[in-house]
């Protein structure tokens, strides 16, 4: 049934957000992405979890095992997550989507696990307050300025 999943989007024009409603920085990264003027694909893992095949694809899209997209500290006590196969960590995600330990954010082919939600404005071209900055070696005018 794997392959009934449609693949993720990796298109320049869309923005797609892997995330945990149960989660402040998947809540605010959403949030910051509706912002947007492109297209979004809010993937809430809540109400409809990926593939393991999707999951391996970002983890190595990301250059990293499927156990660091998890919080280890979130697993049952008891349990020893180095021993977790990347099955096993599928399985976390499908039925724990919470302990995702950040949103993903993918547009074209650039996939950045975002720690704040604030690096969500990094895929719009501004920085990280949306302000146009001026020159340090630009006079203050006052309103004297203008009248003399």
């Amino acid at each position: 049934m794997e392959d009934d999943m449609p693949k993720l989007a990796t298109d320049d024009k869309q923005l797609t957000l892997i995330y945990s409603a149960q989660t402040r920085v998947g809540k605010h990264a959403l949030a910051y992405l509706q912002g947007s003027r492109k297209k979004i694909d809010a993937r809430n893992i809540d109400e409809a979890p990926l593939t393991g095949s999707q999951w391996a694809a970002i983890a190595d899209t990301l250059g990293k095992n499927l156990g660091e997209l998890v919080d280890t500290e979130s697993i049952e006590k008891g349990k020893d997550a180095n021993d977790f196969s990347t099955d096993d960590w599928v399985k976390v995600l499908e039925h724990q989507p919470q302990v995702l330990t950040h949103p993903i954010v993918i547009n074209g082919e650039e996939m950045k696990q975002v720690a704040n939600p604030t690096e969500v404005l990094s895929f719009f071209g501004v920085d990280s307050a949306g302000i146009e900055k001026t020159p340090y070696t630009e006079e203050p005018s006052t309103p004297d300025d203008v009248s003399s």
